[in-house]
């Protein structure tokens, strides 16, 4: 069962994020909508304030990308 509190304090922060990264949104629904479909590759480089890198990728499955469009449809147009 869901926590309608945990639920509020999730989108709140989501807000805020959201509110300080605007173009991060922006992009990823973008991407959703243009780039996402079966066996698309999604390849992700996070790089900390050290300078060190970590790599990974997937290959989407049908279910993924019906997930990822399902959070979109959440998110609204822009993760509003």
């Amino acid at each position: 069962m869901r926590n309608p509190a945990k639920l509020y304090q999730l989108k709140k922060q989501f807000e805020a994020f959201n509110a300080r990264h605007p173009k991060f949104m922006r992009y990823l629904a973008y991407i959703t909508d243009n780039y996402i479909a079966e066996d698309t590759v999604m390849d992700v480089t996070v790089t900390n304030a050290e300078g060190k890198s970590l790599h990974g990728n997937a290959k989407l499955t049908a279910e993924d990308v019906a997930f990822l469009r399902e959070v979109r449809r959440m998110l609204g147009k822009d993760g509003e």
